[in-house]
Order: C-alpha cells, then structure tokens, then sequence
C-alpha cells in the first residue's frame, strides 16, 4: 500500500503564504501598540475628573495602576478601570456605594447590579475611606 500526499505544491505554497500574512499581521499589531496597556495614575484621575467639572478630594490607586477609586469635590464617587489602551470612568452618588475594607483590601458594591463591583488591593488605608460613611457611603 502506498501513501499519497493529500497536498500538491499549489497547496503547500498557499499553507506557507497564509503564515506568512498571518505573522506580518501580529508584527504590525505589536508595532503599533498591540501589548499596550493604560495606566491610571493622579494625573489620569485629574483628568478625568475636569472632564465632569469637578475635583479629585481624594484618591487610592491599584497597586498594577489598572483600578481606582476617587471621591469627588461633588460628593460623588469615580471609579477609573483600565480597559485595553484606555481608561474607563464611572461616576455614582456616595450613598449608592457599599465600601468594605478587611486586611489592606477595598470591596466596593455599586448599587448599579449592571456595574461590576471594585477590588483591590491596598498599600495604605487612606483616611477619607475611613470616613467614607459620612459621606453617603457605607463602610464596614
């Protein structure tokens, strides 16, 4: 019995050809940013505060740069996620946020079901997540 190869040349050119595109594609993309990532930092969190006409009165920032949660000169809390090479800001009123901090952990609840909750970890407890309940928010 004798093996026959199912692929001619025409075949293997065109195997060979799709790789070819296939790796000029991944080349292009890494070029262009293709691993970039954002990073928040007080500077992104200014930012995006101005854009809502407010300030930042305070702030704690992931250690990775990807998370953060702000409280706002209007009561309001933000919430910054880094998605892809952008950022994304959330904005809600200080009562519609459950804050729990256990062991250098912050869990923050949304009242919004459709928005994911927060959670990360923290380097040190600033004072105002201490007094967050005053402000509309429930700390446990």
């Amino acid at each position: 019995m004798q093996f026959e190869n199912p692929f001619g040349v025409a075949e293997l050119i065109e195997l060979g050809g799709s790789a070819a595109v296939v790796l000029l594609m991944i080349g292009v993309a890494a070029i262009l940013g293709f691993r970039m990532s954002a990073r928040i930092d007080d500077g992104e969190l200014t930012r995006l505060a101005e854009a809502e006409g407010v300030r930042v009165d305070g702030s704690v920032i992931a250690k990775n740069g990807r998370t953060a949660l702000a409280r706002l000169s209007d009561g309001r809390v933000m919430v910054a996620r880094v998605m892809g090479a952008d950022v994304s800001a959330r904005f809600a009123p200080a009562n519609a946020v459950s804050l729990n901090v256990k062991q250098r952990r912050l869990n923050a609840t949304f009242a919004d079901t459709g928005f994911p909750p927060l959670k990360m970890r923290l380097d040190e407890q600033p004072a105002w997540l201490n007094e967050f309940s005053g402000g509309g928010g429930s700390s446990k």
